[in-house]
């Protein structure tokens, strides 16, 4: 860990208490992609906070830790999650760090494909946070953008992959995801260097 990154990490504090728990569930695992760091995690209970968000959907939930961020949040401003995760056992996983976080009246746990899934759910969400199989960020972005509220923000994550000189595989699908939001006129876009890389995009107009 770098000075910068430990002096911002010196600062925060955890929202729940499980949280420190999927951390150390996540040391012991060799089979699952790294999820959302501090740094991310307090992003998100930022800006859920910061605009007041009341419905969310989440793509993507490892072992539930960014659920679990973005489920406290929307807890105190009285919102809901609506996350999709693939993975049969990161499921239940994900399902039982809910439960022991206390958040199970907050979050709409879906086990199923996100390009499928996505299909099905009706808008509007003030966010949505795209954390699903890279090679889904970018054929799933129309539909996000349809189910976001105008001024509402989509966020993705590990969009430094490229740079970062992850391989080709997994870095070219984001990076063409990049490209895309930064280029639509109805989106405004960012890149904050925290974690593997986070876009912001606030929805302009439809």
């Amino acid at each position: 860990m770098d000075k910068v990154t430990e002096y911002i990490e010196s600062f925060i504090t955890l929202d729940n208490k499980q949280l420190d728990a999927i951390l150390k569930q996540g040391e012991e695992r060799n089979d699952i992609q790294p999820f959302v760091g501090l740094e991310v995690g307090k992003l998100l209970g930022l800006l859920i906070r910061s605009i007041n968000a009341k419905r969310v959907l989440e793509f993507g939930t490892c072992l539930g830790y960014s659920t679990v961020w973005i489920a406290q949040a929307l807890k105190e401003t009285g919102g809901k999650l609506i996350s999709v995760e693939y993975d049969k056992d990161l499921y239940e996983t994900t399902k039982k760090n809910i439960e022991l976080a206390g958040l199970s009246e907050v979050v709409d746990l879906i086990l199923g494909d996100a390009s499928e899934v996505i299909n099905r759910i009706e808008g509007s969400f003030d966010i949505i946070v795209q954390d699903s199989d890279k090679s889904l960020y970018s054929t799933m972005l129309e539909k996000c953008i349809n189910l976001t509220r105008k001024n509402g923000l989509i966020i993705a994550d590990d969009v430094l992959f490229k740079p970062m000189g992850i391989p080709e595989k997994f870095s070219e699908p984001i990076h063409r995801y990049v490209k895309k939001v930064f280029a639509d006129k109805r989106l405004y876009s960012t890149i904050l260097p925290i974690g593997d890389g986070v876009a912001i995009s606030t929805k302009l107009c439809d």
